[in-house]
């Protein structure tokens, strides 16, 4: 078994540029190697096991990898984390104490939650005995047989009802996490040949052939990104308030410009809150909307919706900064969790965006991952933004709404899901053979 060595610091949202690296490792552990995407980005050589590392100004998924090596220079333990993909909202990890005879006789829990919720309780059991855990979220193990592998358990609920899980095996004294094997889902456009069920020799990575299962048309969600005060809005796509009339034409609204049955709209706000919990990584977080279903609501009156109504949350402070290109990387990053069909919609209005990024680095991110963009704009052409934004759509008149919301649901109904065994961040370089008439909606690397 390998030698023990965990990453403590989680990366669960969007980063980038130069980050705090910090580890665990167990006491025959001499050196560590941390590397980026293949690449060396700092070399440790004694305890405490820190580093920053430089991960580019741009959003982009990366490989994180800490490699182990003894006294004599070999590789002993190895682990990683992806950065910049889907993760879930906490992640757990365990890190064993072990006596001076390298046996271990404590775990403690180290956590990291995105929205800095706080624990609530948290379990620890190996071989199936309950462990008491303190306050500190530390529990000792009873004395260990090294001639038998163990297994140890932990669950930790935070306040806000998620709940994360880790394993660990231990064998011969010697632990290393447990591996899951699982297939990721892959996006792509286009249509199945035929009514095979699979892909079979259409993908492929790094020239390999990949194996595929469960060719699927799934629900899809589209995420909005656009101004929180409703009043432009209104303004443009409903001069004459028909929203706001009777019944019957508000029925008739609620069917317009609707897209296919299936299809969950949500809004992720451009208003950013930033949350710090002591000892954790600091995040940044966009407040989101509950999904609202094609079937209830058409794209007009989704688009109309006030804050308000929208989030059931607060009004939001007028003089508060807009951030419409880094809510849209983050509408990104969300849209591409689970295997669904997706797409972000920005809608651009007068507001103007105070985003820490460029829309360059928005649009080159959600490229990436396989999110197509759809940038709609209230104000009528504009070509000013044209070198930002890409291609933009004109909504300003109901003939050219229908027109965009029309290309959003093509779109959306080209897109399939394929399962391939292969893991999230290398599933984002699979290519596809050109006679199979599909495309991969990743295009990292291309």
């Amino acid at each position: 078994m390998p030698a023990q060595i965990v990453f403590i610091s989680l990366y669960l949202g969007l980063i980038s540029g130069r980050q705090p690296v910090e580890l665990h490792a167990g006491p025959e552990v001499k050196s560590i190697r941390i590397l980026v995407d293949g690449r060396e980005a700092a070399m440790l050589k004694a305890p405490p096991w820190r580093a920053v590392v430089d991960l580019g100004s741009a959003f982009e998924p990366h490989g994180l990898v800490a490699v182990a090596y003894d006294r004599d220079g070999d590789e002993i333990g190895r682990t990683s984390q992806t950065i910049n993909l889907s993760r879930p909202s906490a992640e757990l990890t365990l890190g064993l104490q072990s006596d001076e005879k390298g046996v271990p006789v404590s775990v403690t829990l180290r956590w990291e939650h995105v929205f800095a919720a706080k624990p609530s309780r948290a379990t620890v059991s190996i071989d199936g005995q309950k462990l008491r855990v303190d306050e500190q979220f530390h529990a000792r193990l009873p004395a260990l047989d090294a001639a038998h592998p163990h297994v140890i358990e932990a669950e930790m609920r935070f306040d806000d009802g998620v709940t994360a899980r880790r394993e660990l095996v231990i064998a011969g004294g010697q632990a290393g996490d447990s591996i899951s094997t699982e297939l990721t889902p892959v996006a792509f456009t286009g249509k199945v040949p035929g009514k095979q069920q699979t892909l079979d020799g259409c993908l492929s990575l790094n020239g390999n052939p990949l194996q595929t299962r469960g060719v699927e048309t799934p629900d899809a969600q589209v995420l909005v990104v656009r101004e929180p005060n409703a009043a432009e809005t209104l303004a443009a796509l409903d001069p004459g308030h028909s929203s706001r009339r009777s019944w019957r034409e508000t029925e008739e609204l609620n069917h317009r410009n609707a897209l296919d049955p299936g299809t969950m709209m949500t809004y992720t706000w451009p208003i950013a809150k930033h949350l710090e919990a002591a000892g954790h990584v600091a995040s940044t977080v966009f407040q989101t909307s509950a999904s609202v279903s094609s079937v209830y609501a058409g794209m007009l009156e989704f688009l109309i919706l006030d804050y308000v109504e929208a989030s059931g949350q607060g009004v939001v402070d007028p003089n508060s900064r807009r951030r419409f290109a880094d809510a849209a990387a983050v509408a990104g990053l969300n849209a591409s969790t689970g295997a669904h069909r997706r797409a972000v919609v920005l809608v651009l209005s007068r507001s103007a965006d105070q985003s820490t990024i460029e829309p360059a680095q928005a649009r080159h991110y959600l490229e990436a991952i396989g999110v197509p963009l759809f940038v709609w704009s209230l104000t009528g052409p504009r070509p000013d933004l044209a070198v930002s934004w890409g291609e933009i759509d004109d909504i300003s008149d109901p003939r050219q709404f229908r027109a965009a919301v029309k290309r959003l649901r093509a779109s959306l109904a080209s897109q399939h899901i394929v399962w391939v065994a292969s893991d999230p961040l290398s599933a984002l370089h699979v290519e596809a053979d050109p006679r199979c008439g599909i495309t991969p909606l990743a295009k990292l690397g291309r």
